[in-house]
């Protein structure tokens, strides 16, 4: 009798129906926001209390809403950034390679690399983090700025580690002894920018790939403000057959008065995190003193 009661019927259930989708999808997405921010997409952070959750939170989403194109590792910025700042003077007798301290006192400096080349991943170690907290080690750290890049969050947990010192490693662990100058300087101030986007600040100190160079590199580096740190006790971690017992044995039977250790944290140090709490102990225990290497060569490690 009235059919266009009928119509308005149906109407208005079709109206209900349309609003209880929407609320249902925002619910829904409401539920994957909260998932995201507290790391159940499998990501796993060790949180450090001077950073705040917000600011972990901030870079959580923003890893996670990154366009692909942005974080792909195989892409390189093409436009080399402008430094902050004019480049620090590294005097006359610390340029070059800076291989050890003092060899009239027992300080040692541990140091690790973490960091990553085009197109692979790498990871982060947060054991050995932990082992260097637990025993208050002091390391100095040099990191990658596609590593950075790509681990902002552990960047900043490290930078706020008052353990902790930070240096550059270049940008993607390409081989100064094999590169032109200008691929250099591109290596060296793309890895000083992300820093500066992500810290604030600057490092002074600066890691070789590989330790190796050539003369160019070397004065490339030194020219830029940046002291060369090599080394001299080789702990050999990235060879997966170099177990915990050979590795230890192998850095106390090098190490002496002012010695600076190579070890990594990016994933590649396979048997680091086993090896450490003696290698630790063992240096105490024979008079060494762990120190960062702004302290073990008096040099100042930011701009």
């Amino acid at each position: 009798m009235f059919p266009h009661r009928h119509s308005l019927k149906f109407k208005l259930i079709f109206v209900l129906l349309a609003v209880l989708l929407i609320i249902l999808g925002l619910a829904l997405f409401s539920v994957r926001t909260v998932m995201v921010l507290n790391g159940s997409t499998g990501e796993k952070y060790e949180r450090n209390p001077a950073i705040s959750a917000q600011t972990l939170a901030m870079l959580r989403s923003e890893r996670f809403l990154t366009p692909t194109s942005l974080i792909d590792s195989t892409s390189t910025p093409t436009i080399t950034p402008t430094q902050q700042g004019l480049p620090a003077t590294v005097p006359e007798n610390q340029r070059g390679l800076l291989t050890n301290g003092n060899r009239n006192e027992n300080k040692i400096a541990l140091t690790f690399d973490l960091c990553e080349t085009e197109g692979d991943l790498a990871g982060y170690d947060s054991p050995i983090i932990q082992i260097l907290n637990k025993t208050q080690t002091p390391a100095t750290l040099f990191l990658g700025g596609l590593w950075m890049r790509d681990h902002p969050a552990e960047t900043l947990e490290l930078a706020s580690n008052p353990l902790f010192e930070l240096g550059n490693h270049s940008w993607s662990h390409a081989d100064f002894s094999a590169i032109t100058r200008d691929e250099m300087e591109r290596q060296v101030v793309l890895a000083q920018q992300t820093m500066h986007d992500l810290l604030g600040y600057e490092t002074n100190l600066f890691r070789l790939p590989y330790g190796t160079y050539t003369d160019e590199a070397l004065k490339l580096i030194n020219d830029q403000g940046l002291y060369i740190i090599q080394w001299d006790d080789v702990s050999g971690d990235p060879d997966p057959d170099i177990d915990a017992k050979e590795m230890t044995a192998w850095v106390l039977q090098q190490v002496q008065p002012g010695s600076i250790i190579i070890m990594h944290a990016n994933g590649r140090g396979w048997h680091t995190a086993e090896a450490l709490p003696r290698i630790i102990q063992s240096l105490r225990d024979q008079g060494y003193t762990p120190v960062t290497i702004s302290e073990l060569l008096n040099i100042q490690p930011y701009k």
